[in-house]
């Protein structure tokens, strides 16, 4: 009589119609070469990717303009009252430079205590600096949905950002 053998015979694979340690053996031998096949070589860097430049406003080509603008761009006008009408009160609650030039603003219209919402924005422009701190800007509403308001009007302040980056604006 023979002595057992410590392996199980092999049994049978229907679907493949391979013995299944003939299977192990080739999923031993293809699995590492199939592995090996996807890792990146160590020779390849991976692509580096681009960043694009932050965009940068239009300005007066000086230092101090250039410097200027690119304040401007973090600085956020709140409780700004560009100017009053008609008995209405017309605040703006916070108003921003764009790099690309435009401006916008979330406002609304007071009359006889009631408050209306309302949004406008438009381009705007900058004189020379007269230092990194501070210049002349001019804006223009281009859209608007306040009440009594109408595209079309100028707005001319002069501007000046002090350190912390609060603005403090007077007319022009």
């Amino acid at each position: 009589m023979r002595a057992p053998s410590p392996l199980p015979s092999p049994l049978p694979c229907p679907l493949l119609r391979v013995r299944l340690p003939g299977l192990v053996l080739a999923a031993g031998v293809l699995l590492p070469a199939t592995a090996a096949a996807k890792k990146p070589k160590a020779t390849e860097a991976p692509a580096a990717a681009e960043v694009p430049a932050a965009p940068v406003p239009q300005a007066p080509p000086d230092a101090n303009s250039q410097k200027f603008a690119a304040r401007l761009m973090s600085v956020q006008l709140k409780e700004f009252r560009p100017g009053d009408g008609g008995g209405a009160k017309f605040i703006y609650e916070e108003m921003r430079f764009l790099p690309d030039n435009t401006w916008s603003a979330k406002a609304y219209v007071e009359i006889g205590g009631e408050r209306m919402d309302c949004t406008e924005s438009g381009p705007w422009t900058m004189d020379p600096a007269d230092s990194a701190d501070a210049a002349a800007i001019g804006w223009t509403v281009e859209k608007t949905d306040c009440a009594g308001r109408e595209a079309g009007a100028s707005l001319r302040f002069h501007l000046t950002i002090d350190k912390s980056g609060a603005a403090e604006i007077k007319w022009r």
